[in-house]
């Protein structure tokens, strides 16, 4: 439970209520989520590092400059799985994309904060 807490959740101890709760959450659906495959894991772990790793060239994130779709951008303060900086670098770089980033959250800052996660997510689906 900690290392979940640590890698989703932010560092205070709200935040770590909050993940608790979201944690009892999850366990109370019903319509649980089929278990992911090792090899849906392994592929997830190796996009995570190829992310990770710097671009080459002067402006590396010129690519994104294709999506045309409005883009919401989330994150959470200390997302220590997905640097919060390269949401920054996304929403720099996607026409219309629109950048939230939720005070001492990590990874899973939609499910610790859902209320106000999905207000945001409304008002962005309404514009």
């Amino acid at each position: 439970m900690e290392d979940f807490l640590f890698l989703f959740f932010g560092r205070s101890e709200a935040a770590i209520e909050a993940g608790r709760a979201f944690w009892e959450r999850r366990h109370q659906r019903v319509d649980q989520d089929p278990p992911s495959s090792p090899a849906v894991g392994q592929a997830q772990f190796e996009a995570s590092m190829a992310y990770a790793e710097p671009l080459p060239g002067e402006n590396p994130y010129t690519f994104l400059n294709a999506i045309t779709q409005p883009t919401l951008v989330i994150n959470g303060t200390n997302d220590v799985m997905i640097a919060s900086i390269n949401s920054w670098h996304l929403a720099q770089n996607i026409p219309n994309a629109q950048l939230l980033i939720y005070p001492d959250a990590g990874h899973a800052a939609h499910f610790q904060y859902p209320e106000r996660f999905l207000k945001h997510a409304l008002q962005f689906l309404d514009e």
